[in-house]
């Protein structure tokens, strides 16, 4: 049987109010109304609910008394207990943008930055090279205004001899806390292995042994790269390039090489030479020798040059004992970068794997090689003297003993 929506309506209704009955909700006289429209709250329907004693699935009974229904200031209460809240969408299509960077971030955010920039080089040299207030984010405003009200603005500094083309100090006091962050700890240990050193020295037994004597007197630097994007196959032929050379020949070399790794090896190796420079203090030799003589007044004098062979047999003419060489040179293999998967015929695939490869290099004056060179002529001086087999042909050779 079909029923028309006037029987809907009422039959819902009926529904409805089983179901209030059930939980003791006493809905409005106004909303007993059967032409009432389904779906629909209207704007003056309330409800509440009372505690009881009864179980909820028990009809309440007739002489209960009803409860009155609960109006505050003329509000009606809507028919669902639950509130109801606008849906944001913004959550699930969207990000929220993030602040854009103003031009008083520190020096880190500045370094983070682009640098090919023009503008943002500039604006990191201003920071450093300002005092120390001006070069805070939370005084920069105070100090613009006090310069556009016409009061004492900050001088640009002056460039001089101790300072780089970004403006940082290179002065020794300036730099004591970058070259040595802990001096109590560094005191410590000196004097712990001078201790060591004199007690064995003073044993009767003791003695200093030749790779302790090599370290005090002789200077090296082990540079190892970061992983560069290539394999260890193409990597290997530039290192095998700029093995033995001098410093100064391998950059060349490699600022002048078709190879696309050879920028990064060129990067690798300027990095390696200030490292060797300022912490191990190599390659200084001629520095101290003209700065001594401009100390007396005199002009530096050219020293002497010596000759010398090495071990792979080409003869070098040396004229700074402190000039610095690549001793060895070798390749690893680093972390993989990625991964990519080739899908191939009949539902196959593979995968391609990107590798990386890191450098080492030992750098070394050229005071160690004067020393090979002088150890492998006293080795040949002190050999015995022997007869040489005589250089003539070989006669009267038979398949059979002759005695």
């Amino acid at each position: 049987m079909r029923l028309n929506i006037h029987s809907r309506r009422v039959l819902a209704t009926g529904k409805l109010f089983y179901y209030f009955k059930k939980l003791n909700y006493t809905p409005e006289p106004s909303f007993s109304n059967a032409t009432a429209p389904i779906g629909l709250r209207p704007p003056t329907t309330t409800c509440t609910a009372g505690p009881t004693t009864h179980s909820a699935l028990l009809p309440r009974p007739r002489t209960q008394p009803r409860q009155p229904l609960a109006q505050s200031n003329g509000a009606s209460r809507p028919l669902h207990t639950t509130t109801s809240r606008a849906i944001s969408w913004g959550g699930l299509f969207g990000r929220k943008k993030k602040p854009a960077s103003s031009n008083t971030a520190d020096v880190a955010a500045g370094l983070s930055g682009d640098l090919s920039r023009a503008k943002t080089r500039q604006e990191l040299k201003d920071r450093m090279t300002s005092p120390g207030l001006s070069a805070s984010p939370l005084l920069a405003s105070e100090l613009e205004q006090q310069g556009e009200d016409g009061g004492t603005a900050s001088k640009p500094l002056k460039t001089s001899a101790a300072r780089n083309e970004i403006g940082t100090s290179l002065l020794q006091s300036d730099l004591q806390r970058a070259l040595d962050p802990d001096p109590r700890s560094r005191v410590r240990w000196e004097r712990k292995m001078v201790v060591r050193h004199v007690s064995r020295m003073l044993d009767p037994k003791g003695q200093e042994t030749r790779e302790e004597r090599l370290a005090r007197t002789e200077r090296q630097l082990l540079h190892k790269s970061m992983p560069i994007p290539t394999s260890t196959k193409k990597l290997v032929h530039l290192a095998r390039q700029i093995s033995g050379k001098t410093l100064e020949d391998a950059l060349v070399q490699m600022r002048f090489s078709k190879k696309k790794m050879a920028k990064e090896v060129l990067w690798h190796l300027e990095e390696a030479r200030d490292m060797a420079v300022v912490e191990r203090g190599m390659g200084l030799g001629r520095v101290q020798k003209q700065n001594e003589a401009d100390g007396e007044g005199a002009e530096a004098s050219s020293p002497n040059a010596i000759k010398i062979e090495t071990k792979d047999g080409r003869w070098l003419e040396i004229t700074d004992p402190s000039r610095m060489y690549i001793d060895q040179a070798w390749v690893g293999k680093g972390i993989w970068r990625s991964a990519v998967t080739e899908y191939r015929a009949r539902g196959r695939r593979n995968t391609r794997w990107s590798p990386s490869a890191f450098l080492s290099v030992v750098l070394k004056e050229e005071k160690t090689r004067i020393r090979q060179y002088d150890e492998r002529l006293a080795k040949e001086a002190k050999k015995a003297p022997w007869v040489h087999l005589p250089n003539r042909p070989v006669t009267a050779q038979r398949p059979y003993y002759s005695w």
